[in-house]
This record gives C-alpha cells, sequence and structure tokens, in this order.
C-alpha cells in the first residue's frame, strides 16, 4: 500500500524526545539503572547500526532519535516485521523500506488499539506521537475502557513528554505508577504512527489462525494415530495434556498445552531415537504429519516446505541429498536436525515458530519437534 504522503522536508522527522534535552548525567543515570540484558542489547545494536552496511540506514542509538522507518526497521533486527499503521502524511522515500505498510487514520488507529485490548487483554504496540513540535516514542500497553485511557510506558528519563507542559497539543497525561495514562481523545490528537505485531494485525483484521483444543481432538491427524489422552495438569490459567500415540505411549509422547480459553499456544512430539530407527515409515508419518496438524492458517504453505522434506526421506536418494545440503534454509536445517545431521533447526513465521532438536532423559535419547503458536 501507498504511504500517505505530505510535503517534503529538508531532513526527515526524527523521533528523539523534548527540543529541550536534559542534562547527559539524566539519562547516563537512566542507562545505569537499566538491567544488564538491556545494556548489552543496546551495546550489539550500536555496532550493528555502524557497520559501513548499515550506517545512515538503522538508527544510531547515540544519535538525534529515530524515522518512522528506522523505528520498523529495528524489529527486523529480531526477526520481526511488524505492521506500520502510518495516520499522518509523510514526505515520499521516507518509508521506502517499510515492507508491510497501512495508511489508517487516526480515528481508525485508535479503534484498532480497543479491539486488540478486547481480544488479547492488552496492546503492547510500539507508538509514534507528535505534537507539531516534538516527536517521541512510547509503549501503548493496554486501554481501561471504564476509564477510556490508555496506560502506556515513556522510556524517557523525566515526566513524559505527554505531560501538560511538555506539549503543545493540550494533551495531559497523569502518572499512574510508573505508567502513564491519556484519554483516547488526547491520544488520538498526537498519534503519528504505531508498529502492530502480525498476530495483533490479523485479529483486528477478523483473520482465523489460532487453533481451538477442541477442534483439534476432532481433527483427522487426532482420529487417524488414535490419540489417548494420558494425563492433565493445569498450568496457570491454562492446562497442559499429555497424549499416547497408538500402542507406543514409551517411545512416542505428544504434549499439548492450551490457553485459559482454550486455545492451543504449543505442541511438542517426542520421538524415542531407537523406536525411530526400528519404525523409520511411521516415525516419518507422524512427524510430518504433527507439523501441519499445528501449523497457523496463514502459515500453512511455509510449514509445509518441512513437512515434505521430512516425507521426501522415505526416498535413500533424497536423504543422500540432505546430507550435502548444508545451510540452504531453515527448512532444511530443520530436516537436517530430525536426523541427526545437526543438533537443531529452527523456523519462525509471523504466527509461530517451529524448532526440532534432541533432549535426553532416563538415559534414553529423544527428537523432539517444538511448535510454539503466538
Amino acid at each position: 500500500m501507498t504511504p500517505n504522503r505530505g510535503p517534503s522536508r529538508a531532513k526527515p522527522l526524527v523521533f528523539s524526545g523534548a527540543p529541550q534535552i536534559p542534562s547527559q548525567q539524566v539519562f547516563d543515570e537512566a542507562r545505569r539503572k537499566n538491567p544488564a540484558w538491556a545494556t548489552l542489547l543496546e551495546a550489539a545494536y550500536g555496532k550493528f547500526a555502524n557497520l559501513p552496511e548499515n550506517k545512515g540506514i538503522y538508527a544510531d542509538p547515540k544519535g538525534d532519535g529515530a524515522t518512522v522507518e528506522q523505528v520498523w526497521l529495528l524489529f527486523t533486527t529480531f526477526g520481526i516485521l511488524p505492521y506500520c499503521v502510518l495516520v499522518r502524511p509523510v514526505p515520499e522515500g521516507e518509508t521506502r523500506r517499510i515492507a508491510r505498510f497501512v495508511n489508517e487514520t487516526p480515528s481508525q488507529l485508535i479503534a484498532h488499539f480497543k479491539k486488540i485490548q478486547e481480544a488479547e487483554g492488552g496492546i503492547g504496540a510500539t507508538t509514534l506521537h507528535y505534537d507539531g513540535r516534538t516527536g517521541h516514542c512510547v509503549t501503548v500497553l493496554s486501554y481501561d475502557g471504564p476509564r477510556d485511557r490508555f496506560i502506556y510506558a515513556d522510556p524517557w528519563p523525566l515526566k513524559s513528554l505527554l505531560s501538560a507542559e511538555n506539549n503543545e497539543a493540550g494533551v495531559n497525561a497523569v502518572q499512574e505508577g510508573k505508567r502513564w495514562s491519556v484519554t483516547a481523545a488526547e491520544l488520538e490528537k498526537v498519534l503519528f504512527a504505531a508498529m502492530i505485531f502480525p498476530p495483533s494485525w490479523a485479529r483486528v483484521q477478523g483473520i482465523h489462525f489460532e487453533l481451538p483444543f477442541e477442534q483439534w481432538t476432532n481433527s483427522e491427524f487426532f482420529r487417524f494415530f488414535h490419540l489417548k489422552q494420558t494425563s492433565e495438569q493445569a498450568e496457570g490459567s491454562g492446562v497442559a495434556r499429555t497424549f499416547a500415540v497408538g500402542p507406543f505411549a514409551q517411545d512416542v509422547r505428544l504434549s499439548v498445552r492450551s490457553d485459559g480459553a482454550g486455545v492451543i499456544r504449543s505442541a511438542q512430539l517426542r520421538l524415542d531415537t531407537l523406536w525411530l530407527a526400528g519404525n523409520v515409515m511411521l516415525a516419518l508419518d507422524i512427524s510430518k504429519s504433527f507439523i501441519p496438524a499445528f501449523a497457523p492458517a496463514p502459515d500453512k504453505e511455509k510449514y509445509g516446505e518441512v513437512s515434505s522434506l521430512l516425507w521426501s526421506l522415505r526416498k535413500p536418494a533424497a536423504a543422500l541429498e540432505l546430507k550435502n545440503n548444508t545451510g540452504e534454509s531453515p527448512e532444511v536445517e530443520c530436516v537436517r536436525a530430525f536426523v541427526g545431521l545437526s543438533q537443531s533447526g529452527s523456523l519462525g513465521t509471523d504466527f509461530g515458530s517451529l524448532s526440532i532438536g534432541g533432549t535426553q532423559e532416563d538415559g534414553r535419547l529423544f527428537r523432539v519437534i517444538d511448535f510454539t503458536l503466538f
């Protein structure tokens, strides 16, 4: 989708903080309070951003701030491609590297936030605000409907830049412990853009990708492999269950964890490696069927590649080719891990992640296929 276009500027708009910057001592003190992981992450990102091939493209953590494009690119360094929802015009060329771009109005974005809150119990959207003079970046955490207030986290070391004295849009943010809040109308005034994760955006668009536990128990996979529940245990607000696969309860173990709403959030298949070696065709059949049984609908094609590669191993020629096929793709590495040619392999998509590796338990070796669903 073509971004909203506005008048050109001498410099791209950056979201960096207030014009009257606090002293460097204030920022240094705030950094000293950061947890160790945040300090390490900042240092690693600084090195990455200052590589010759990245300089000027990615935001400099010690620079003047980040453009909309640079905020989006930061997510890609973690393998995440959020939807950039832009609600104000930007000049031509300032967003050309953003692969997922959506034009909306401020009121539409407010409505999306409320819908995400209703569906997920929170929001968690990196949000850029601009009052005509100052641009800044916060994280909108949740929406309190009865009070009509959005709760957000502001990294600014002093009072939030949406406090009455720190903005020119008439917004009067209220401090709530370590967080801040504004009314929906106030946030709508200053919204510029938001980065929304793919699962949240899918829920906004009405795209179904979740797998209810009851639906899975009525699936062809469940019936074909004669799954029988062997245990059930409360796990937080959800439930963890294990299943026996046909008559192979000691050698093939399947476990499923669902949340409080009965939606499956993870699934795991364990195969004893000695059993696998003696039952190759059956092991391949169970494994290649396990993957599409849990793959989110929008990602089925991607995970289907791993399933197809696993099933191809029934042919000696394919197995031999795999032995010489290294580092080509995450799909290939997953299958190499399944046969023990790699220690582990993983594949991530918008709605889940698949990993294949091995583990040892009670002196036995197991091949493990893990699915995490978002």
